[in-house]
């Protein structure tokens, strides 16, 4: 793939259409509803709920308009990046104890592995846990294998695992508690150094997969997949490489936030749950705009399940006891304003739906960024899904490698 011809093309077609993106919708209602074009809000305002659903998924029925139409098949282009396919399959045993999502990613991973990393004798996992992945890696592949983490105890955890489980050959696994910083750090930095070095970090949280990058400069293999950028901070985590640096665009802390919304296709249900959800805390949002002006945007916070599937009233009611307020309403009071703002909630979720279509092509920008940099420092780059989006949404693997 060339990078910087993607990043470009991305960034030009997201570029003009930042107000809507880059800003809240709930904080910065009605005046962010106000930024997308009143074709679009005309279209999405005619869809049932099945058509709504189909824009949920990205999928535009009926006749949207040109330009709507146009951004969306430009973006899913942009965003569409080969699969490995490969699948290491494991046994009961090496899974006991392991979530379904947890099995799904070692599976895949192990088999990504396998082919890439012939020339490597040890690796290191940042943020590794319990230590499956080092578990596995170590006795698949014969690599000496250190496992990085902060927490003590998830690591005392996975050394009894270990002492449960133990290998014929005998294990070469290592538990190292630590933060791995950036910065110079004596005691681990030599574990990221030598062409038969291998660096992984599965869902490195936030910052925490750019300093898993800078500290392997020198290792022979690197795989990267990131989670949480809503942690990241611009401009300092975006953009890292020269090329983004001569393309960068205005991510704020809610364009950040954007970039790590679920992937999979809802159910019915679940698509009528998120609706539920959306419904009662923008009405809620509505209410206390109204009521408590001084108090600017009020975080609802998130409800008992059970609240939102019953009626406003008590859902209010639970909230402004929380928040420690008093609208002085009724509950008969309270389920009038709920039906009253229904066609502003509505074009509330719609701006949401509409605004969803960008977070694909958020999170690629921020990874092909990163594809950049690794290739300035002199890697090969691969740049692949890895998971089922339905079981694992942060799906997206950096794979760098040097010759041996």
């Amino acid at each position: 793939m060339d990078f910087q011809a993607r990043l470009e093309a991305l960034t030009h077609q997201l570029r003009p259409w930042s107000p809507l993106w880059s800003r809240s919708i709930l904080q910065g209602w009605p005046g962010s509803g106000a930024a997308f074009p009143e074709d679009w809000l005309a279209y999405a305002r005619s869809l049932d709920e099945a058509g709504e659903r189909q824009l949920d998924q990205g999928v535009l029925v009926g006749a949207p308009p040109p330009s709507l139409a146009a951004l969306v098949g430009a973006l899913q282009e942009l965003t569409a990046l080969p699969w490995h396919e490969g699948v290491h399959p494991l046994t009961v045993a090496q899974t006991q104890g392991l979530s379904v999502k947890k099995t799904h990613e070692l599976e895949r991973v192990l088999a990504l592995l396998a082919p890439r990393t012939r020339f490597i004798q040890q690796a290191v996992d940042i943020g590794g846990g319990m230590g499956h992945l080092a578990r596995l890696c170590a006795r698949t592949f014969g690599w000496t294998f250190h496992s990085i983490d902060r927490d003590a105890a998830l690591q005392d955890k996975g050394r009894r695992w270990l002492g449960r489980t133990p290998s014929p050959g005998g294990d070469t696994l290592s538990f190292i508690e630590a933060s791995v910083e950036d910065g110079p750090q004596p005691r681990i930095d030599p574990l990221f150094s030598g062409r038969d070095r291998a660096s992984i970090g599965l869902h490195t949280c936030g910052p925490l997969a750019l300093t898993q990058l800078r500290k392997s400069q020198g290792a022979g293999f690197v795989l990267n997949i990131g989670c949480c950028y809503d942690k990241l901070e611009a401009p300092r985590d975006f953009p890292v490489s020269r090329f983004g640096g001569a393309h960068p665009l205005p991510f704020t802390p809610h364009a950040l936030a954007l970039t790590t919304r679920g992937r999979h296709h809802k159910t019915k249900v679940e698509f009528a749950r998120m609706k539920q959800v959306y419904a009662w805390r923008f009405a809620f949002h509505l209410l206390s705009r109204q009521h408590f002006p001084e108090r600017g945007f009020v975080r609802a916070g998130d409800a008992p399940r059970a609240l939102y599937a019953g009626r406003f009233a008590a859902y209010a009611r639970d909230r402004l006891e929380r928040l420690g307020l008093d609208a002085n309403m009724t509950d008969a009071e309270l389920e009038a304003f709920e039906v009253s703002v229904r066609a502003e909630t509505r074009d509330l979720l719609l701006c949401h739906l509409l605004r969803d279509r960008f977070a694909r092509a958020l999170e690629v920008v921020l990874l092909l960024d990163r594809a950049l940099l690794l290739e300035e420092l002199g890697f090969q780059v691969d740049f692949l899904q890895l998971f089922d989006p339905r079981l694992s949404p942060r799906n997206l693997a950096l794979i760098a490698s040097r010759s041996a």
